[in-house]
């Protein structure tokens, strides 16, 4: 008797939960396919023991490592120029790059908008008139057709029943899509004001190594033109006036490319600023009045991956592949809409306000996916599949954005060093320089090797000046590593901090 009792509880339980469970669909429904989780940060919350000082000291600049301390998102004013900050400032103002990336955003988010509009009913309204004529032979009659006047006016309401999720998953992922532009700004951002930033500091390397090398070519000259006068007097040999032009060109080859790459940056930096190669260059700072920032702030792992904007690009495209997935798997399920009509349809136009010619339909529709010869299942997998990608390609940038860390901490170590040793021997050649010039004063050294002396600090002085733009733009990728300071805050054009909902 007491089994009897279950199995009709049972029966009579299984209707009412499956209308508990309809009802509850109706009033809200449930989404099908997984929910979105932000990806865990990295296990290990540090960067590999690479021997790297918390102080870094070189060529007068001294140099803190912040471990967790955040960055300033206008980072490049504290390299200490006024000329640096006003191009960078133009650049993001004026650049067709930054601009397109907002315009991206500003499409993406309005296409969210438009695809939330789903959550409402569809209202539409029509009228027409039409002059016909019917012909029986369409219904099987004989006679003559009939012609006729026929005017009409309706309304129509539909309203879909997003049973499954299938609907509120598309407007997810139209909401990630529009963050992943958001993040794309970001990283356009960083991307100009750090490639602003470096352009200048190279542009200003390149003019103190043209300046550097015009002297030495000028040094090379008079050299020669010693060594070709002893030669012609039968005092030199003709190997040491060969060797001598040897030189001279292979220093003028080095001044042409120099002067090249000079360009090439002048022309690199007018096109990030947005400005046509033609134009007037815009003032850049000199390398003599870039300082090395004083702190170098490292965000740790679990911190850098909610900072930079590739990272957080990566992590919208898997969010919105999460979100593929609920929408190809609301697809297999039954849709439900709910539609209602009302107009009237009339002979005259006098009569088509009269109840007599007055129609209406209400009632729900529904269809059911039968058999799409296995479009909607593989096409789940194929939503499967792009998410486990999606997956895989943010964990491959998180990878690379730690490694880009870790290798520009061991770059301003190295970068440091660099200086030092190249500080000592500048300093070096050029005592050797002024003493060499105080001996050919006091007769003790003829002008050729004073001029000698005078080449090699010039050429000291090439290997500092290239060292300390190094150590300027390993300091700008370390920024940029960092993230920047990225804060979902454009100076350009105002906040864009929140996600279109």
């Amino acid at each position: 008797m007491s089994t009897e009792r279950n199995r009709r509880r049972g029966r009579a339980r299984g209707p009412r939960l499956a209308a508990a469970a309809l009802a509850c669909a109706l009033a809200g429904g449930c989404a099908v396919g997984p929910n979105f989780h932000a990806p865990a940060p990295p296990s290990l919350d540090r960067y590999p023991d690479q021997g790297v000082p918390s102080r870094l000291e070189a060529d007068g600049a001294a140099q803190s490592i912040a471990l967790g301390a955040p960055t300033d998102p206008q980072w490049w004013r504290l390299f200490g120029s006024p000329a640096l900050d006003d191009l960078v400032g133009a650049g993001l103002k004026s650049s067709p790059t930054l601009a397109s990336a907002r315009e991206a955003l500003a499409q993406s988010r309005d296409q969210a908008r438009a695809g939330a509009g789903v959550f409402f009913p569809s209202l539409t309204a029509s009228a027409g008139a039409s002059h016909e004529r019917v012909n029986p032979a369409e219904l099987g009659q004989s006679g003559h057709g009939a012609q006729f006047d026929l005017y009409t006016a309706s309304g129509s309401v539909s309203y879909a029943l997003d049973l499954f999720g299938g609907e509120r998953r598309q407007v997810e992922a139209l909401n990630a899509q529009a963050g992943y532009q958001r993040h794309a700004v970001g990283a356009a951002y960083l991307l100009l004001t750090g490639g602003i930033v470096d352009a200048a500091i190279a542009r200003a390397g390149y003019a103190d190594e043209v300046a550097t090398l015009s002297h030495i070519v000028g040094l090379d000259g008079d050299q020669r033109d010693i060594l070709n006068a002893e030669y012609d007097a039968g005092l030199g040999a003709l190997s040491a006036e060969l060797a001598a032009e040897q030189q001279l060109d292979a220093d003028q080859l080095s001044l042409a490319l120099a002067r090249q790459r000079l360009a090439a940056s002048t022309t690199l930096l007018q096109t990030l600023m947005g400005h046509e190669p033609a134009e007037a260059a815009p003032p850049s700072p000199a390398l003599a009045d870039l300082a090395v920032p004083a702190e170098a702030p490292v965000s740790l792992p679990s911190r850098l991956v909610r900072q930079r904007p590739d990272i957080l690009e990566a992590e919208a495209s898997l969010h919105q592949a999460s979100a593929e997935v609920g929408v190809a798997t609301a697809a297999m399920f039954p849709s439900i809409n709910l539609t209602g009509d009302y107009g009237a349809d009339s002979l005259s136009l006098a009569s088509l306000a009269t109840p007599a010619a007055r129609f209406w339909s209400v009632g729900p529709s529904i269809q059911v996916p039968i058999f799409r010869g296995g479009a909607l299942w593989f096409g789940r997998k194929a939503a499967q599949a792009a998410y486990l990608k999606a997956a895989s390609d943010y964990r491959q940038t998180v990878l690379a954005a730690l490694e880009q860390t870790a290798d520009a901490l061991k770059a301003l170590d190295a970068d440091a060093a660099v200086s030092r040793a190249s500080r000592t021997a500048s300093d070096a050649a050029e005592l050797n320089a002024r003493l060499s010039d105080a001996n050919r004063q006091g007769g003790v050294i003829a002008d050729f090797d004073a001029m000698t002396a005078k080449i090699a600090a010039d050429r000291a002085r090439l290997t500092l000046t290239a060292a300390k733009s190094q150590r300027l733009q390993d300091v700008v990728a370390l920024y940029l590593a960092c993230g920047g300071g990225w804060n979902g805050q454009d100076p350009g054009s105002g906040a864009i901090a929140a996600d279109a909902r």
